[in-house]
């Protein structure tokens, strides 16, 4: 069997993808958003392609209200080539949040609970900037195997939501976020948080949906 590559830095691979930016429609994007407290609000969708090594192809999606700077949500979707798995997770510290999200690039990030280590999937993290309350998560399958990884366990969605001002951050905003991200596999689009016993919202398969 071909040995499976492993994948480490994914900083590495956001920043060589950047170099193939391009904005796509809601009914291109691999990703789709639908963001508590930012749901009017339409989010912009971007393909980067894949990086120099051709072992991660990344998709993202944003939205942010301008009127209140601190409200956003800002999500990466990576996913390796077959017979590649993720070994790791990303950091999900002040230094990633600097170097990930370009609003943040400036400012003073202080992680309040850092996210435990990484394990089978899900991971989040709290931070504060410029007084917002804000979470850090990643929904990655991370693993030593040595099998052929599934299309679900090759998919990572790691990303940062800071809520409007007088909104608590609390567990259960966080789990709205996490079930508000979208992915499509296989050519059908379906919640990147696994376990959610909800139908897709309408308006997300309506606007997912490609014409022609």
């Amino acid at each position: 069997m071909r040995p499976l590559v492993v994948l480490i830095a994914v900083l590495l691979c956001l920043s060589a993808a950047h170099a193939q930016e391009k904005r796509v429609s809601v009914q291109e994007s691999r990703i789709l958003l639908l963001a508590p407290y930012l749901e009017d609000v339409a989010p912009t969708y971007q393909h980067f392609g894949w990086n120099a090594r051709a072992s991660v192809e990344t998709a993202y999606a944003g939205v942010a209200r301008q009127n209140v700077p601190a409200s956003r949500a800002q999500v990466y979707l990576l996913q390796t080539a077959p017979l590649t798995y993720w070994r790791s997770g990303s950091a999900l510290d002040e230094a990633w949040v600097r170097a990930t999200f370009s609003y943040f690039k400036d400012k003073a990030v202080q992680v309040m609970a850092p996210a435990p280590s990484p394990g089978p999937f899900l991971r989040v993290a709290r931070f504060e900037v410029d007084g917002a309350k804000c979470a850090a998560f990643e929904l990655r399958h991370v693993t030593n195997d040595t099998g052929t990884p599934t299309v679900e366990q090759r998919q990572s969605v790691s990303g940062i939501y800071c809520p409007p001002t007088g909104v608590a951050l609390d567990d259960a905003l966080i789990r709205r976020v996490l079930e508000g991200i979208f992915v499509r596999r296989d050519g059908r689009v379906e919640r990147a948080l696994s376990g959610v016993d909800k139908p897709i919202p309408p308006d997300i398969l309506r606007a997912a949906q490609r014409q022609g």
